[in-house]
């Protein structure tokens, strides 16, 4: 096991992998909207390339902040806590309206607020205050 490894402690790798895990499960989505695409299953087709083109491009941001926290990259913490913010957004329109799903919501919520509780943790932000970009 390398220096590095050794000096994350355990809350940074939980976030890690739930971050991670996020990522995933967002690029299946998108995964699925290109195979949506592809089959001709879309009613309008320039939406279906917008929308498709939007959860990649998220998929890709989660994936790149979980691999930037991975390096201990101080910026990747405010871009982890901002995607929590925008899953509970979600989360709280998932428990009402016409299309309400209450464990969409729970599967939201629950790992948002375990992520940024553990990112306001004192060694993960350690842990992440010592590497600066340089300029």
């Amino acid at each position: 096991m390398t220096k590095s490894a050794e000096k994350r402690p355990t809350g940074l790798w939980l976030v890690i992998l739930v971050v991670f895990a996020e990522g995933l499960f967002v690029a299946y989505l998108a995964a699925v909207l290109g195979l949506g695409i592809l089959e001709g299953q879309s009613r309008s087709f320039n939406t279906m390339i917008a929308l498709f083109a939007m959860v990649a491009g998220a998929a890709a941001l989660v994936i790149f902040v979980a691999i930037s926290l991975w390096r201990s990259k101080r910026w990747a913490r405010s871009a982890a806590f901002f995607w929590q913010l925008i899953q509970l957004a979600v989360a709280t329109g998932s428990f009402s309206g016409q299309f309400g799903n209450q464990a969409i919501g729970w599967g939201l919520i629950i790992p948002s607020a375990t992520v940024i509780v553990t990112l306001f943790k004192k060694d993960v932000v350690a842990a992440t205050m010592k590497s600066v970009d340089p300029e």
